[in-house]
């Protein structure tokens, strides 16, 4: 069996355990190898595991509307960006916004990153998050803001 089909396997059993009121939030998902481009460009980032939180899923899903189907697709979605740029907010030192290629309703979807995150014993870097961005497109406002870090 692949770590890709491993990974969703996961994802699924994750939220039907949640559906169920059986919340598995102590797991981990390995992603594999923080992505060339984000060490390459952002600040921050060492070569460290990728990994997404269970609980993340739970708010992808149920708080952000995110198909199972494009949480399953997140290693292949992380694995060809369409931009990167510095996060917006400060609540995180030297997060990122990875813009992808997909959209949802037309909308673009969009993966929070966070570098260095300690998670037990270990340090990873980690997807903090991934929804759908409504409203104007966003990359016309953080690239005048000069958030732009990289581009495909």
């Amino acid at each position: 069996m692949s770590a890709n089909t491993n990974f969703k396997t996961l994802v699924g059993v994750i939220i039907e355990a949640e559906m169920a009121g059986r919340p598995r939030h102590e797991l981990l998902l390995e992603l594999g190898d923080t992505p060339a481009y984000i060490l390459q460009h952002c600040h921050g980032f060492s070569p460290l595991d990728m990994v997404l939180k269970a609980k993340n899923i739970g708010k992808m899903v149920f708080d952000h509307g995110m198909k199972k189907g494009m949480i399953e697709r997140l290693p292949e979605i992380l694995a060809k960006p369409k931009a990167l740029y510095k996060s917006a907010s400060t609540h995180v030192k030297d997060a990122s916004v990875i813009m992808t290629f997909e959209t949802h309703n037309g909308f673009p979807i969009i993966i929070a990153v966070h570098p260095g995150k300690v998670i037990g014993r270990r340090q990873v870097n980690e997807v903090a998050s991934m929804y759908f961005k409504e409203g104007p497109d966003p990359e016309v406002k953080w690239k005048s803001a000069g958030l732009l870090l990289w581009e495909a």
